[in-house]
Parts: structure tokens; sequence; C-alpha cells
């Protein structure tokens, strides 16, 4: 773990800063057209994550000199939530557009009136050739059935457009001899094993320097967790050089996706730290649930343009996070409950309950950014604070009389609210309505939100 830390604390410090977002390219309007449609019609429910870089191809053709374009849709890919997809409503994703025929492949080539398209078909493969006498054609690969072969044979197809139309020039068939000349090329070409994510998540440091933390991903140097100064958890990841990042000021988000209960996903939000290339942010809840939960790992992608494009990152594996989150979580909570007692230094608590007058917020949770209720007390009322929403609403704020007062077993009963309190200290405190909860922790009130505070 000493090493994590370590490389953590050096790549914050060292690291070039990754290459900020910028303008990609611009392609003709018609080859654009076609990448905005598929986009469009993705994010009417999913998130648009396209490889650019073999979508399309400035090639020639047509034998006029001028640029004609290559355009592979299932370049352009579509993450579609598992509900939003059982639903039937969903938008189609890049698989759509491949089948054993091969992948949908369109085609503008260039004229008088500009360019148009002259093909829109299914290929396996595309390769501009010499045909001679300084004419350029395709060679493609199709369907097997068109050499009067079965679907998984391969049949080669070359192609020449003649102003028109294509003209088919030449039509083969796969041999035996052909596939084994393949077979022996492939032998030939040392397979290289893709980089995979294989390192274990680890635990270390004590308090508030406590880091649980994974390295060793393809797309970056660290991911870790770490104990937030205002209580909580903040997720910091440090860049390798070259990822692209967010123009300053703007989120890099990581959408994390499990394949148990249903394809759970959740998005984290992280921002640029100043001066260096790390980027945080507060745990948000939804990942640390994946992050702890029963998948081996996620699937994962990133927007550095707030959510208009993704990226595709490799697998995250989640070997080992679950003990170390959970160990970094009870650092976490002791120290944002010894942050507590030194903020109420001096001051008197307030009977019947003995604990200081204010708001009481998880241990896990940051002042500053309740997940969903924090407990007021002044001695005479109690209140349960959910964001100052409408009255009827999950939000609303409830304030009422503190009402009577009982001790039990070591708990201070109160009939007017259903609830039980157990007094850990006179800042800590926990609750018990249908389950024991985890420990709460005061928070002075110039450190809760304005919309979770009593009026």
């Amino acid at each position: 773990m000493r090493f994590t830390i370590a490389l953590m604390a050096l790549a914050s410090g060292s690291l070039p800063v990754a290459v900020h977002a910028q303008a990609a390219k611009a392609w003709p309007r018609e080859v654009q057209a076609v990448y905005d449609q598929f986009k469009g019609q993705c994010q009417r429910g999913g998130k648009f994550v396209p490889d650019r870089e073999n979508f399309a191809h400035e090639v020639e053709v047509t034998g006029d000199g001028k640029p004609d374009w290559v355009v592979e849709v299932a370049s352009l890919g579509c993450v579609v939530p598992q509900a939003v997809r059982d639903s039937g409503e969903g938008p189609e994703d890049g698989n759509s557009y491949c089948g054993t025929a091969g992948c949908s492949v369109q085609i503008f080539g260039s004229g008088k009136k500009g360019l148009t398209s002259i093909f829109n078909g299914t290929l396996r493969s595309w390769d501009v050739i010499d045909l001679g006498r300084g004419r350029k054609g395709l060679e493609t690969s199709v369907h097997g059935t068109a050499c009067g072969g079965t679907g998984a044979e391969v049949c080669i197809e070359t192609l020449a457009w003649n102003g028109r139309k294509w003209d088919v020039v030449k039509r083969y068939r796969w041999t035996d001899a052909d596939y084994e000349a393949h077979q022996k090329e492939q032998a030939a070409t040392p397979y290289q094993e893709p980089p995979r994510h294989e390192a274990k998540w680890s635990f270390g440091g004590k308090g508030a320097g406590a880091v649980a933390a994974t390295t060793g991903h393809p797309d970056f140097m660290a991911l870790g967790l770490r104990c937030q100064p205002g209580g909580g958890v903040y997720m910091t990841l440090v860049p390798k050089p070259g990822m692209p990042l967010p123009p300053a000021g703007q989120p890099l988000l990581l959408h994390f996706t499990g394949s148990e209960n249903g394809g759970y996903a959740a998005t984290q939000t992280l921002v640029q730290e100043p001066g260096k290339p790390d980027l945080s942010g507060p745990l948000d809840p939804g990942v640390e649930v994946l992050l702890e939960g029963a998948d081996t790992g996620l699937e994962l992608i990133a927007s550095n343009s707030g959510g208009d494009e993704w990226r595709q990152l490799d697998y995250m594996t989640l070997a080992g996070s679950t003990a170390a989150i959970r160990s970094l979580k009870q650092q976490c909570a002791a120290s944002a409950g010894s942050t507590a007692a030194t903020q109420a230094a001096g001051q008197k608590p307030a009977a019947p309950l003995g604990i200081m007058a204010g708001y009481y917020v998880l241990e896990s949770e940051a002042c500053s950014n309740p997940e969903f209720e924090a407990i007021f007390y002044d001695g005479k009322r109690l209140g349960l604070m959910r964001g100052g929403g409408a009255p009827g609403s999950s939000e609303e704020n409830f304030i009422g009389p503190l009402g009577k007062v009982e001790k039990s077993r070591g708990y201070f009963l109160l009939p007017a609210w259903g609830m039980e309190v157990k007094i850990l200290s006179s800042t800590r405190i926990q609750l018990t309505i249908q389950d024991t909860e985890a420990p709460r922790r005061w928070c002075p009130a110039d450190q809760i939100p304005a919309k979770w505070r009593m009026r």
C-alpha cells in the first residue's frame, strides 16, 4: 500500500499535465450528417460513444482526383442502460449495424454537385486497391452466398465506379489454399494480449491520511478514495500523460456500469485540482454502491465534454475493493468524529439528550453534502432535514417539538418520533427507527447547506 500512496503522491507532483479536449477535424457536411443523426438518436436514452478514428476515411475511388469518403456506421457506439433497453423504447447501439454479413458501410463519392451517396450496404471488410492505368477500386469481403457458397465462407468482390454505378470487376471465392495461407499469416504474426486492469485494490494509512486505491489501469495511473476534510469520501483520478481532459473549469465524467442488479450504473463527477493534473470530487453514492458491490469489475466510459460524447475506457477490476473501501470509511468516520469533537470544544451540550445543539449527519457524509437526511436538535425541537422541498414532497424538512423523552437500556426513547437515540458522545449519536443506522456526528450550522437548515 505504501507503493500506492507513493505513486499517487508522485503522480500528483511530477506527471505532465494531460491533454485537454481539442476540436475534432472537420468532416464534409454529408459525413457529419450521418454522425449527427446517429448521435441524436443515441442520446434519446443512451450515451454516445463514438470511435472517431475509424468512423470516416478520406479516400479516392471515383477517379476524378477529388476526395471521397467511406463511413463505417458501426464505429458509432451507444451505451444504453439495461432498464431503457428492457423497455423496448431505447435507441439502437452500434451492434445493430453489424451481422453475419458484416457491418454497415456508406460511401460518399465526389462529383459535379459535390459529395453524393454512391454505396450503402454491408461489408465484412474493404480496401482501396490499384486497378491499373491510374484507376482505383474497392476490394471488399462480403457474405459467402454472393459467391455461391455458405454465409461463413469468404467471398471477395472487386468493385470499380464507372461514374453511375459500381461494376463488379472480379468475384472470387476463397479456396482451401487461401484459408491455409491466411492461417499461416496469422500464425506468423505474434499475438499481443491487449492491456487489462488486473491490479487489486489496497488500503493503507490512518485517519484523514487513509487511502483506498487501485493502480495499473491502462487508461490512468491510479484511482483512489480518500477522506474528505469536512467528512465523507473523495475520489481522485491520476491521469496518464496524454489522457484527454476537459477544458479548464469543466468536469470529467466517469460512468461505471456493473453486470449485477440488472446492469446498475452511476456517474462520477471529477474536477481538476488547482495546479495539478489530478481530478477529484465527492464520491457519488451510486458509484460507492458499485465499488463495494458484488461485481467482479465494472465497464467504464469517460466524457470530457459534459456528457455530450463519451470515450470507451478499459474494464476496471474490483478485486479487493470492498474490503479496502470499508476500511477507508471506518478511518474517515473516526476522523470526522474527531473533527466534530474539536469544533465543539468549549460549547455546552443541550439537555435532555446531553448532546450539542445543531445538525447531525452520517459520519460517511460531508456536512456540506448530506445524502438524504440531517437530524436537527436544539433541546426543545427535533427536525428531519431533507433539503427543504415543497410540503408533501420527499425532500420536505420536518420540524416539531422534541416531546416526551424516556430512557431505557442505554437509549433515549422519543415516542413522538418513533425513534431511539443512543448517545455515543456529546457530538456523536446513533439512531434506531426501524433498523440501527450508522453513527452520526455533529456539524456546525455554518457548514450545513442553507436549504437543509432550520428556519
